[in-house]
């Protein structure tokens, strides 16, 4: 009695990939690299979009501060100041109605998207904050009768009149 070859869909044994599961393979490593890369090209976007929650928080801190201690408290946004070869959007914290005198945030200096400078005030980049102005919480949390909005390049800040919501 004679043996057959086993013979599987027309194949005789071959241990060969197709032109069809190489090119698979290929389009499937395609699509991942590419969502790697717009992962990796992205790292600025999430880092203006946490800094805008940053600066949110930081003037929730001002309003807090101002509420507890019975005193104004607020942040001045100043413009831009340069450190180490790149821009950085300026702002700080102050005490007592002297917008002109910073007050030390307790943030972490991460050199590449946030700097404490030396006299206590804060840069972010790549967030451009657009708006120089002061927002000033009183004893009860308000920044007064008129709203007051900071744009940036992530999307406006908005600290409502009278009540001092933050948005």
């Amino acid at each position: 009695m004679e043996r057959t070859p086993f013979v599987v869909h027309g194949f005789t044994g071959s241990r060969a990939f197709t032109v069809i599961e190489v090119l698979a393979t290929l389009i499937l490593i395609s699509i991942v690299t590419g969502i790697a890369m717009v992962t990796l090209l992205s790292k600025d976007t999430y880092a203006t979009k946490s800094q805008l929650a940053m600066v949110k928080a930081h003037l929730r801190y001002a309003q807090a501060r101002a509420i507890h201690s019975d005193s104004p408290r607020g942040i001045n946004f100043a413009g831009t100041r340069s450190h180490n070869g790149r821009t950085y959007s300026h702002y700080w914290l102050f005490a007592g109605g002297d917008d002109a005198t910073p007050v030390r945030f307790q943030v972490e200096d991460d050199s590449e998207y946030v700097v404490v400078f030396s006299d206590g005030s804060v840069g972010t980049w790549p967030l451009v904050i657009s708006t120089v102005a002061t927002v000033e919480f009183d004893a009860w949390g308000s920044p007064g009768a008129t709203a007051v909005t900071i744009s940036t390049d992530a999307g406006d800040i908005v600290v409502t009149k009278n009540t001092g919501y933050i948005d």
